[in-house]
């Protein structure tokens, strides 16, 4: 995922009206889904994902959704948490 960061980031400042975003690439069909980042572009609603290209050889009929400003808080909050008490429990080694 590193990756595909720094490539969004990259796009978005060569792109004017793109900002980054977090958001779900999910498949109906495999029943998966995976977090991946891309580029949004509010005005015209076009997105640019370079991990769904990928992932639509495997899922052909994967979507990404971005999430919103909210969703993705959320997410933080929860992935920080999550993070937490391990890296205590790593520094009580």
């Amino acid at each position: 995922m590193p990756q595909s960061i720094n490539q969004v980031f990259k796009y978005v400042s060569e792109h004017p009206g793109y900002r980054a975003s977090l958001g779900v690439i999910a498949s109906p069909r495999a029943a998966k889904t995976i977090l991946a980042w891309g580029a949004v572009n509010e005005a015209t609603e076009e997105t640019w994902v370079p991990e769904l290209t990928d992932i639509k050889h495997s899922w052909p009929d994967a979507k990404w959704t971005p999430m919103n400003q909210k969703q993705a808080s959320l997410f933080d909050e929860a992935y920080q948490r999550e993070q937490k008490p391990r890296q205590d429990w790593l520094l009580s080694i």
